[in-house]
């Protein structure tokens, strides 16, 4: 009995063990194909993970890379900004006067205009000063005064005078050293028509003006025409021949001839003065040669109203004059 359950058991055993075993193999199968599936999952998350770790870090880079040629070109930008040139405005040319012309007239100046002017004439200048009104000028006038008693000529010698009709006398050169002034104004004549010599008077003249440019170098020069007389009145006065119209006229036409020549500025006074006949009215004139006051206030305003720019006047300088100027 004992011998036939033992016989029998044996085939039981090893079935059991034989199933066993196959669990075994497929429990670890099961497990082997569990960690395979677990590590491909994690390469496969990792895989995915590594790519944004890329895209961040490289915007980074590419900013460190694009910062030094953005620090290099500002310099140069800026250089370039201040290398620009500036525009500057073209300068208008300034129009040269016509010294063959008078005058023109101009819009009035103010009475302080004349306050750098100084005047130098004879008797009919020195009753601009007493009677015109015109204030702060200084005149260099007395009566019977010569162009030729300012520079000298052959015959006659330099003169002295007062500088505004008052206390110490000088030659007018002499004057003319010790104040500098913008405007000059001549006026002789009427005691050079006794003189006879049209020639001499345009060579003093002449001369006149090289003496006032050495002294006054900045100022504007101007010669004021001779007024006509009143014949009747002047004959009166005067009955010499030679003072007449007609001289007063060939003087005049020197007077423009030496402005011309010389550069300065003629200034035709005789038109505000004379009538519609060219000579001057009885109304205006005390002894046909000298004015009342309401003429030598027309002569002043007159004188106001015909003034020449400084720029116009040193742009129309004769080239020899100029020359000479300079050096």
């Amino acid at each position: 009995m004992h011998e036939t359950a033992g016989a029998s058991g044996a085939p039981d055993t090893k079935k059991r063990d034989r199933e066993v075993g196959h669990r075994r193999r497929l429990a670890l199968s099961a497990l082997l194909a569990c960690i395979a599936l677990v590590g491909a999952v994690s390469l496969g998350a990792l895989a995915q993970s590594s790519t944004p770790v890329v895209e961040t870090m490289a915007p980074p880079a590419e900013t460190r890379v694009a910062t030094p040629p953005e620090a290099t070109e500002s310099p140069r930008n800026e250089a370039v900004v201040l290398l620009r040139p500036e525009t500057t405005p073209t300068p208008t040319p300034v129009l040269a006067f016509d010294f063959t012309q008078p005058a023109p007239e101009t819009a009035a100046v103010e009475d302080d205009w004349f306050s750098d002017a100084v005047f130098i004439g004879d008797s009919r200048t020195d009753g601009l000063r007493l009677y015109s009104g015109i204030r702060g000028a200084d005149f260099l006038a007395y009566k019977s005064l010569m162009i030729f008693h300012v520079v000298g000529s052959d015959r006659v010698d330099q003169r002295a005078v007062p500088l505004n009709g008052v206390g110490d006398r000088k030659l007018v050169l002499e004057w003319l050293d010790e104040k500098q002034y913008a405007k000059v104004y001549l006026m002789f004549g009427i005691n050079e028509l006794g003189y006879g010599d049209g020639g001499a008077f345009a060579d003093a003249f002449s001369r006149t003006v090289d003496e006032i440019r050495a002294r006054q170098p900045e100022a504007v020069i101007y010669i004021q025409s001779l007024v006509p007389i009143e014949p009747k009145k002047a004959y009166q006065t005067n009955p010499a021949s030679w003072l007449n119209n007609d001289n007063v006229a060939r003087y005049n036409q020197i007077l423009r001839q030496v402005c011309a020549d010389k550069g300065v500025v003629y200034v035709d006074v005789a038109a505000a003065l004379v009538d519609d006949t060219g000579v001057l009215p009885p109304e205006g004139t005390t002894d046909g040669i000298h004015f009342v006051r309401s003429w030598y206030e027309k002569w002043y305003a007159y004188l106001k109203t015909h003034t020449v720019d400084p720029a116009a006047y040193a742009a129309g300088q004769p080239v020899a004059e100029t020359e000479e100027m300079s050096q």
